[in-house]
């Protein structure tokens, strides 16, 4: 596991759930770690943010708050990592080797699907 993500954070979650299932290649742990730190990153930016979506700008005006951008482009950083990774089902390792553009597009959802599970995203 990567040092540095949050004890029992998202990111150490996300690490545990995903090696203990799938085997990666070094440029996939190397994008795993990655995603790891982002979703540690979002739990942050959702913190420092709270319930606070508007904040007074410098003449006293109402603005969004200033991480709100950093967490949506977070947030889209996090998915497209984990798109990156292939993690087929279970039933779907006898067909990938023949359907590969398919095959992406369907690690792509599955991937997708998990971080909405998992990030409510």
């Amino acid at each position: 596991m990567p040092s540095g993500l949050m004890k029992d954070g998202k990111g150490q979650t996300l690490w545990r759930d995903l090696t203990g299932k799938w085997e990666f290649t070094e440029s996939e742990y190397r994008m795993l770690e990655n995603a790891c730190y982002t979703a540690d990153r979002i739990v942050k930016e959702r913190r420092a943010i709270g319930d606070d979506l508007t904040v007074s700008g410098s003449q006293g005006q109402v603005v969004a708050h200033p991480l709100l951008a950093q967490l949506r482009l977070d947030e889209e950083h996090l998915a497209k990592t984990l798109s990156r990774i292939v993690m087929p089902e279970p039933d779907e390792k006898e067909s990938a080797a023949t359907d590969e553009g398919d095959r992406s597009s369907r690690m792509r959802d599955v991937a997708q699907s998990r971080w909405g599970k998992a990030y409510g995203g």
